[in-house]
């Protein structure tokens, strides 16, 4: 994938996964339910430009190295993508989210909700990268 290609894909990715955690934290989507299993009110939120500013450099990075493993392994299939992004879930993002839940006592529906976020994160990473090099080639 020529650099241009590969700068453009992981972008679009990036945007798309950041965007996607507006809509499923939003309270009508899943935001209430997880200020509840945290045992907060929407009253205890008080959202900070960092927040928002730290999220999207970190689902950007997120993105470039997905688009890194997709090019080094030469994946250029749709079953190879869900793949990758399902094995990227269970050995590095789900993890680390299970392991902090028990040392922090947060509840396990605010971790579910959480950790199926990144999945669906890294699933937005897989339709792009198919979507794009549909229509990149």
């Amino acid at each position: 994938m020529p650099e241009s290609e590969f700068m453009l894909t992981a972008a679009v990715s990036g945007i798309v996964a950041f965007t996607l955690g507006m809509f499923w934290y939003h309270p009508k989507v899943m935001g209430l339910r997880w200020l509840e299993a945290r045992g907060k009110s929407v009253n205890d939120v008080k959202p900070d430009i960092k927040q928002f500013i730290v999220s999207f450099m970190l689902w950007m990075l997120a993105a470039c190295f997905y688009a890194f493993l997709v090019s080094i392994m030469g994946i250029d299939d749709p079953p190879g993508f869900f793949s990758l992004s399902c094995l990227l879930w269970v050995a590095f993002a789900m993890p680390p989210l299970v392991m902090g839940a028990f040392y922090t006592g947060y509840a396990f529906e605010a971790v579910s909700i959480d950790a199926s976020y990144q999945l669906a994160g890294y699933y937005v990473f897989a339709i792009i990268h198919i979507v794009m090099g549909a229509v990149i080639t």
